[in-house]
């Protein structure tokens, strides 16, 4: 979901090129990131969201970049699959993360939700695990994944319209 490299400005840009690349001409759909165990990062070229900054501009290595690799649907959701990341701030003790992820479903789903049905829509997603936690890595975000795509979540919202149980009032 988050990627954060730092590196010469050449090697980042050279990075940064390789992911832009079609496939066959030198592109990269995947990166390993080295550690006590190496991790494999299957990249999907078409959400991929990409952002530098030069913090150092002269250091004993030159000039450093700091790369940001992110999934789009961080910061825009994909209305047309129905899915999304919400992600909170975990020191922003303002931050109403309630609000925030119904914001989102209201946002995504193909039905228009009440604000009365919240509990009961949160309820039957997470059943459904159309809502997952996601792994928190860092002491300052968290967040969870919304796939409202799936055909038993519209299901089943649906019924619940139909047998009454999610009323206008």
């Amino acid at each position: 979901m988050f990627l954060s490299l730092w590196g010469r400005d050449t090697a980042i840009h050279e990075l940064m090129a390789k992911l832009t690349l079609s496939i066959g001409e030198g592109d990269l759909d995947s990166l390993t990131l080295m550690g006590e165990r190496p991790v494999r990062l299957h990249l999907n070229r078409d959400r991929l969201g990409k952002r530098t900054t030069r913090t150092y501009r002269q250091t004993r290595f030159g000039s450093l970049l700091n790369l940001w690799l992110f999934d789009q649907r961080c910061q825009e959701p994909d209305r047309a699959n129905r899915q999304c990341y919400a992600i909170f701030n975990e020191r922003d003790s303002q931050q109403d993360k309630s609000a925030m992820l119904w914001a989102r479903l209201r946002d995504l789903a193909a039905y228009p939700l009440l604000d009365h049905w919240r509990p009961t829509i949160v309820q039957l997603l997470l059943e459904h695990e159309a809502i997952r936690m996601l792994d928190q890595t860092s002491e300052r975000l968290s967040g969870v994944w919304i796939d409202l795509s799936l055909a038993s979540v519209q299901e089943a919202i649906g019924h619940r319209i139909q047998s009454g149980e999610l009323t206008i009032q």
